[in-house]
């Protein structure tokens, strides 16, 4: 069994009403499951290992990786510290031509800031892995030959020369992806690639997507293991997810919890 997989996004404080998505979980949350995850008895594990245990290697039945899309600065600000402080590897995929600048993916009323080219090199070095997101967070379902080689190929030499090693895997931007973008990110080298909610083998392999609306309550719903194909299942009924945050409720309704203290916690590397 290969272990499950957890999306981020941000990590910060950011009013619901300019994150209507629930992209940015608050720092406060971030811990809280962090600790979860770890009293829970699941073991984190670090990009190397997880792409062993896609090529047979065993791993503990409840081995867990920790992921983030588009490099918000708050994930080097807030996240890598509590990932730090508690010994969890995690991997975070960026789109390498927007380091420095701006998300302009949020709507107008959120343009946050992406950790630069420095930042990124700096997270490198104190063990978070880092993977492509394509050259600037375009839907790869739309480019063209020419453009689809930028985002993959392009974005993995100008990664791997930021970081000073070979980059092993790559996040689809919106979690879009098709035969064709699967084939030209296997093309390009990488050994992995992660979708969201449509799996696709190991080109397009499905995470499980944290928001800002979890409490632990939902979130040990989304670490069980029928979670996966219970979210597809009910993607189509936007009902269904509303109820479940109905029933446990929602993180907005809770601002501000305070997290419980540090749990030692076993990593499992390669």
């Amino acid at each position: 069994m290969t272990p499950r997989v957890l999306m981020y996004h941000g990590v910060d404080h950011v009013a619901r009403e300019r994150d209507p998505h629930g992209m940015f979980v608050t720092p406060a949350n971030f811990r809280a499951q962090m600790e979860h995850l770890v009293a829970a008895g699941f073991v984190p594990v670090t990009e190397q290992a997880y792409l062993a245990a896609r090529d047979g290697a065993r791993l503990p039945r409840k081995a867990v990786l920790i992921t983030f899309d588009d490099g918000y600065q708050g994930v080097g600000e807030h996240a890598a510290p509590i990932l730090e402080s508690l010994g969890i590897p995690s991997v975070l995929y960026v789109p390498v031509d927007l380091l420095g600048g701006r998300a302009t993916w949020l709507g107008d009323r959120l343009r946050y800031p992406l950790l630069s080219a420095g930042e990124v090199q700096g997270l490198r070095a104190q063990g978070m892995a880092i993977g492509a997101h394509g050259s600037d967070h375009a839907d790869l379902t739309r480019a063209g030959d020419t453009d689809l080689r930028r985002q993959t190929v392009e974005a993995r030499a100008a990664l791997t020369e930021l970081v000073g090693e070979e980059v092993a895997t790559f996040a689809f931007p919106y979690g879009l992806h098709d035969r064709r973008v699967r084939a030209a990110v296997e093309a390009a080298g990488y050994r992995a690639a992660f979708s969201v909610h449509d799996p696709a083998g190991r080109f397009g392999i499905q995470r499980v997507d944290v928001n800002a609306t979890d409490t632990l309550r939902t979130l040990r719903v989304k670490l069980h293991g029928l979670y996966p194909a219970a979210r597809r299942t009910s993607r189509h009924v936007p009902r269904t997810r509303r109820l479940v945050h109905d029933l446990l409720g929602s993180a907005y309704d809770a601002p501000g919890a305070v997290a419980g203290p540090a749990v030692p916690v076993e990593v499992v590397r390669s």
